[in-house]
């Protein structure tokens, strides 16, 4: 495990970067505080490996990770891509008690560490923070019925198109967005296999859509991607 750092801001101040404390105010957030500490990740280690022992969840505030797990046959199946905002590992705040899958950083990162069990205790004992918590949550579960009607609905084609206009940012006059995976990974969490994903890309890119750049995807004509999302 890396060790655990200071990067110059106090953890109530760090905690407004996670999307589940982001509303709590500066009180709560310092209740929350005593049982968090900051962590600093390089590019390919592991925040924790499946079955190891579930004693707290993440935060992440910069930086990017991926939770996935192995199967028997040694093919890598990636369940998220965690980016900064987002929670990891909430589950151990539940009686959880391995991690289910692992996590490794795919950049540099920095990721809070909340201990599971002094969380809870405080989540008893402080029934506005709770009601917080819960309110995020029921947020972010609306998130995850999009993700599941992108997979269970639509084609990998609309999977793709959503996904590039989503994670795109501002470069210059155009969009770009940035891919930090491999392809192989990126259709692992389309929900599709890596030559259905070569051949939309290759569809894609000969209808003028997009064009390929190290790192990622310019989106030469966003309107027509969102064509694919109206479908």
């Amino acid at each position: 495990m890396p060790p655990w750092v200071c990067s110059g801001m106090t953890l109530p101040e760090a905690l407004r970067g996670i999307f589940l404390f982001e509303n709590l105010d500066e009180a709560q957030r310092r209740l929350v505080a005593e049982y968090a500490t900051l962590l600093k990740l390089e590019k390919g280690e592991h925040l924790y490996m499946e079955s190891e022992d579930a004693l707290a969840f993440y935060g992440l505030l910069e930086g990017r990770c991926k939770v996935y797990r192995v199967s028997g046959a040694g093919d890598e199946f990636i369940i998220h891509v965690q980016g900064a905002g987002d929670v990891i590992a909430e589950a151990a705040m539940f009686d959880v008690k391995r991690y289910p899958a692992s996590c490794m950083a795919m950049e540099d990162c920095t990721v809070l560490r909340i201990d599971s069990r002094g969380f809870t205790g405080l989540l008893l004992s402080e029934p506005a923070l709770s009601l917080h918590i819960l309110h995020a949550y029921s947020r972010r579960l609306r998130g995850f019925v999009t993700a599941l009607e992108d997979l269970s609905l639509r084609d990998v084609k609309t999977r793709l198109a959503n996904y590039l206009l989503r994670n795109a940012e501002q470069e210059g006059e155009g969009l770009l967005c940035l891919v930090p995976f491999t392809k192989k990974e990126l259709a692992t969490l389309l929900g599709t296999i890596p030559e259905t994903l070569s051949r939309t890309l290759r569809d894609f890119k000969s209808r003028g859509l997009i064009d390929e750049r190290n790192g990622g995807f310019v989106l030469l004509r966003p309107d027509g991607l969102k064509a694919y999302c109206s479908e």
